[in-house]
């Protein structure tokens, strides 16, 4: 019975792991900003406004912010009032990061048990800057945490 558990957990473990091996890459055009997701991920929404993708275990949306006025020292208030405004508890983590032409602020936190990160992303050689939304599950926190760090801009 013991064998039989750990067959069936290796599999489904394996399997969350060929989901994520099969990456494909995503382009939001309308702000010239590509990132890797899972192959399962689908649009459901792509348009000036807002861009979001998803599939069982991750849900991301993104949306632009048109400020050139924005500046790096502001992130962390921002990503953290944001944070607050949509009632995130149980805040984990918190940080800046550099991802490609991109510097930003994240802050990882829970709501009605769903886990989030809440990022800023200001590119640094544009006024388009991102704010973005993903919620994982306890699984897929290393996906999600791929998927932030593959973001570029290509602008």
């Amino acid at each position: 019975m013991i064998r039989r558990t750990l067959i069936i957990l290796l599999a489904v473990a394996l399997s969350a792991n060929f989901a994520w091996a099969q990456e494909t890459e995503m382009q939001w055009n309308e702000h010239g900003i590509g990132f890797k997701v899972p192959s399962n991920f689908k649009i459901d929404t792509n348009n000036a406004e807002q861009f979001a993708a998803s599939n069982d275990n991750l849900v991301l949306v993104v949306s632009p912010i048109q400020d050139e006025q924005i500046e790096e020292k502001d992130l962390a208030t921002a990503v953290l009032a944001m944070a607050k405004e949509l009632e995130y508890d149980g805040l984990t983590a918190a940080d800046e990061v550099e991802v490609d032409d991109f510097v930003g602020y994240y802050i990882e936190g829970k709501k009605d048990g769903a886990n989030a990160i809440v990022m800023a992303l200001l590119d640094k050689e544009s006024s388009t800057n991102m704010l973005l939304i993903l919620i994982y599950t306890d699984e897929t926190r290393d996906q999600a945490i791929k998927i932030v760090n593959s973001f570029y801009a290509y602008d």
